[in-house]
């Protein structure tokens, strides 16, 4: 279910959704695929906090895991790549 701004009769601006198994998003959607910053939290308590392209994690994010263990730094079509371990790389990043 899907609860958020429409435009051109697709997912487009700050929206939420819920799937039926308990997952759920909250972000940005451009033409009906998670597109900037959103957040998606899994019902194993998995967080991901972060950029997404085209529906995928892509760019800086944050994953948290139910145990409390944390992977920051970039994600590449799903899959963490690298750690940040400098305001450097951050910065690199945003420009």
């Amino acid at each position: 279910m899907y609860e958020g701004e429409y435009s051109a009769d697709m997912k487009n601006g700050y929206g939420e959704f819920f799937w039926i198994s308990g997952n759920k998003y909250k972000g940005s959607y451009v033409d009906d695929q998670r597109n900037g910053y959103g957040e998606m939290f899994w019902i194993d308590g998995s967080i991901y906090k972060g950029f997404w392209v085209d529906g995928i994690q892509q760019g800086l994010g944050i994953m948290i895991f139910p145990d409390g263990f944390k992977k920051v730094g970039f994600f590449d079509k799903n899959i963490y790549k690298e750690n940040i371990e400098t305001i450097q790389q951050f910065d690199e990043f945003m420009i």
